[in-house]
């Protein structure tokens, strides 16, 4: 071998270890004076007590509602049909909108229903066939009666911005629902 050639393999070897020694004795990166320091995801900001109670109520209903919609599978004439399917439409995407700002906020969201409404629910779904159309409208209208109420005094009470814009958005449906059930019972004990 010749000097040049000696060298030249010294001098790559030489690069390689300063290289290879710089990479691996780097110290940790430190934090930048006047930086920011970096925080763990910060907790949703909670909502106030009325915005709070509104929103576990409301999902309770939807909740409770839009089953009762499905328990009425068996509801096969025009009005009757039409009411059950538009209330499981419109409610669920209520639900679905009102479990997106209820979860923003660190509330559960209601996905059961339990205690009385369950007992009403059961009472419903095994209802004879000849009493049923009547005992699920009752069943809607007071529920949804319940809920339109609830609502619409939020709206005027609500502290949350995404709470008052839901309500803006969903209040009609829930207003609809409410008046079209009330509606459909009243015409339902009348035919008695």
């Amino acid at each position: 071998m010749s000097l040049p050639v000696l060298s030249r393999s010294l001098a790559v070897v030489a690069v390689c270890t300063l290289l290879g020694a710089a990479a691996f004795a780097q110290a940790p990166a430190t934090p930048t004076p006047g930086a920011a320091p970096v925080t763990p995801a910060e907790k949703p900001k909670p909502l106030a007590s009325g915005d709070s109670t509104y929103v576990k109520n409301a999902l309770k209903s939807l909740t409770y509602q839009i089953q009762l919609a499905d328990a009425g599978k068996a509801l096969l004439e025009i009005p009757q049909a039409r009411l059950r399917d538009d209330t499981a439409k419109d409610l669920a995407a209520a639900r679905e909108a009102l479990t997106k700002i209820a979860t923003a906020h660190g509330e559960k969201a209601v996905t059961e229903v339990t205690g009385t409404d369950k007992v009403d629910l059961d009472r419903v779904t095994k209802s004879k066939p000849d009493k049923l159309a009547k005992e699920w409208a009752a069943a809607l209208a007071k529920e949804s009666k319940h809920l339109d109420h609830e609502t619409e005094m939020a709206g005027k009470t609500a502290q949350d911005a995404e709470l008052k814009t839901f309500i803006t958005n969903y209040g009609p449906s829930i207003r609809n629902v409410f008046t079209s059930a009330d509606a459909l019972d009243k015409q339902l004990k009348k035919a008695k």
